[in-house]
């Protein structure tokens, strides 16, 4: 996880975390995978991303087997073509990023979305495909948190890669804690600790809201 995690791809500091957790880990063949989802795109827009990735390549969120390590795995999320939602907006973003589409994530809590890096109003709903607008993401925190969550504007507000790093690393120290599995759990440690918060205040907030989404 060496330099500057602000600087760095998602693509490629996201591949680091599966390559340290998994031996068989391929880093060409998980960024050719990456490369081959982008030449796929027939519209270089924001909706021909979704669609590329929804429609044909038919990507969906797990929900059959939501707390697994898996899904935090880029190239199996990759290759299955479902994942937690945080994986699938970063296939969403380094996809859009190779067909010069601008994709930025937004971390709702106790779920995450995909909007338009140049329109407020875009978004897309990683895990399900859907396209929404301010209101859909709304009313979809609403249905995710059982009603439990008060809306805040800022939840729409993106966040930068070091966050979603932080986010996706969270999500595996959570899983790993539930599946008495200290071994991977001391390697996810570890990795979280490269990768520096920007302050303390929004450190914590990326605590509270990153559990599975």
């Amino acid at each position: 996880m060496g330099g500057d995690p602000a600087e760095t791809p998602l693509d490629l500091a996201v591949a680091t975390i599966g390559s340290v957790l998994r031996p068989t880990f391929d880093m060409a063949h998980t960024l050719e995978a990456l490369d081959q989802l982008a030449a796929a795109v027939e519209e270089p827009t924001f909706d021909g991303v979704r669609r590329a990735l929804y429609g044909r390549a038919a990507f969906r969120g797990n929900s059959a087997d939501y707390d697994h390590p898996d899904n935090s795995m880029l190239d199996l999320v990759l290759e299955r073509g479902t994942g937690l939602p945080i994986l699938l907006a970063i296939v969403a973003i380094e996809v859009g990023r190779r067909v010069a589409v601008p994709m930025v994530g937004i971390g709702m809590p106790m779920h995450f979305l995909v909007r338009h890096g140049d329109d407020a109003q875009a978004f897309i709903d990683p895990f399900t495909g859907d396209a929404l607008d301010p209101d859909g993401a709304r009313r979809r925190l609403a249905e995710v948190s059982a009603g439990q969550v008060a809306w805040s504007d800022r939840f729409l507000r993106p966040v930068p890669a070091r966050h979603i790093v932080i986010r996706v690393l969270t999500n595996l120290q959570s899983c790993f804690q539930r599946r008495n599995d200290p071994v991977h759990l001391a390697l996810v440690s570890r990795l979280r600790a490269e990768v520096p918060e920007l302050h303390s205040e929004r450190g914590a907030s990326i605590r509270r809201s990153a559990i599975f989404n």
